[in-house]
């Protein structure tokens, strides 16, 4: 969490999520409490009486515990920035233990400063510790790796532990522990463009003929890529997707959202997206001889690693993951005219296309070439 200060006594507000906090010292301690809310005037309202709840609370005429002391070492400050991520309604649990992973990673590059006292912490010790991080000192074997070692120092890992870091010392300013957070000058790393490889529309129309006539899971596996490509869900969504969240009328999809609470949306179907399910549904009625029940799940599939991985190899093009449909639609989307911003939204991005655009800043070799002989100079 970064804590940033605002104009009214005891409101806070996280700058990272933009969700309101209140923030009171109460015998000694300081709490802070979510107000659930990203709107200003709300968690004015609500401030007063999130005050009083909190007062009520705490038991008078003694010190309560929790507040970080003055010799409170980093593993204390650590343990109040879990305590506060785990608490956070905001997040969903990916984004939990995203935020929390740094800490980890802390306790294998430099477990020593875990023991250490925050205001003996000093910034030469963070900024020699981050170099030195970010040259890779610290390679590592990844969980599922049998013999390759990886740096473990990429861009996005770089970042998190920046962020973890700052978060951790800002509550020992809040607390008054230290007057100034040591890792506050340290810089983010820019991420590295990802050059997506996917496939044309005629490979991906192989993709799926490939894996609709595998015997066994085959047509179950062909629903959920097909799906996948031709929505946009993360595969987490569409293991949550049931046919209630379907407005075939209205060609709508209210999609429940995985990874954070701004990801929950209600999105248009595509046309392609709108045939499927409707063939799906079809199929199953026909198959059961009874309609489909709202609450049954749309995709049979939970996953179809397997299947995309000896299909992308029958056809000759580069292993795609769940995600990488999820790039193919968003990258059709933009081919077909559809701006970034939209196709952010649908996406479930709440940066208003930052994102997309870095991400999806680029459109496949064929698309590029045709585009290109559009443009005129005379």
């Amino acid at each position: 969490m970064k804590i940033a200060s605002t104009a009214v006594q005891n409101l806070v507000k996280d700058a990272e999520t933009d969700v309101y906090y209140v923030r009171v010292r109460v015998n000694g301690r300081l709490i802070i409490r979510s107000l659930d809310t990203k709107t200003f005037t709300t968690a004015k309202l609500r401030l007063p009486d999130k005050i009083k709840e909190i007062r009520e609370a705490e038991p008078q005429g003694e010190a309560t515990q929790g507040g970080l002391q003055r010799d409170a070492t980093f593993q204390d400050a650590a343990d109040r920035y879990t305590a506060l991520v785990n608490a956070n309604p905001q997040l969903e649990p990916a984004s939990r233990e995203a935020r929390l992973r740094p800490l980890a990673t802390l306790k294998r590059t430099w477990p020593d400063l875990f023991q250490m006292e925050i205001r003996r912490i000093q910034p030469v010790s963070i900024k020699n510790y981050i170099s030195d991080f970010e040259r890779g000192k610290w390679p590592y074997l990844p969980t599922r790796a049998k013999s390759k070692t990886v740096a473990g120092n990429s861009p996005s890992t770089f970042n998190k532990l920046v962020t973890c870091l700052r978060g951790v010392f800002d509550l020992a300013v809040a607390d008054h522990v230290i007057a100034k957070n040591p890792a506050a000058e340290l810089t983010y790393k820019p991420l590295r463009q990802k050059l997506l490889r996917l496939p044309s529309k005629t490979q991906f129309a192989k993709i799926v003929h490939h894996i609709r006539t595998r015997a066994g899971k085959g047509r179950i596996a062909g629903d959920l890529v097909e799906g996948l490509a031709y929505s946009g869900l993360r595969v987490e969504e569409a293991n949550t997707l049931f046919w209630e969240d379907l407005d075939h009328e209205r060609r709508m999809v209210t999609v429940k959202g995985t990874k954070t609470a701004g990801s929950a949306r209600i999105i248009p179907m595509t046309p392609a997206f709108f045939d499927l399910t409707l063939a799906i549904k079809s199929r199953r009625e026909n198959a059961s001889g009874m309609s489909i029940r709202p609450s049954e799940k749309v995709f049979e599939a939970s996953e179809a690693l397997m299947s995309l991985s000896s299909a992308c190899e029958a056809v000759c093009v580069k292993k795609m993951t769940h995600h990488d449909l999820r790039h193919l639609f968003a990258t059709t989307c933009i081919e077909s005219g559809v701006d970034v911003p939209t196709v952010a939204g649908w996406l479930g991005h709440v940066d208003g296309g930052v994102l997309a655009m870095q991400t999806y800043g680029h459109i496949r070799p064929a698309h590029s070439v045709e585009a290109a002989k559009k443009v005129a100079f005379v």
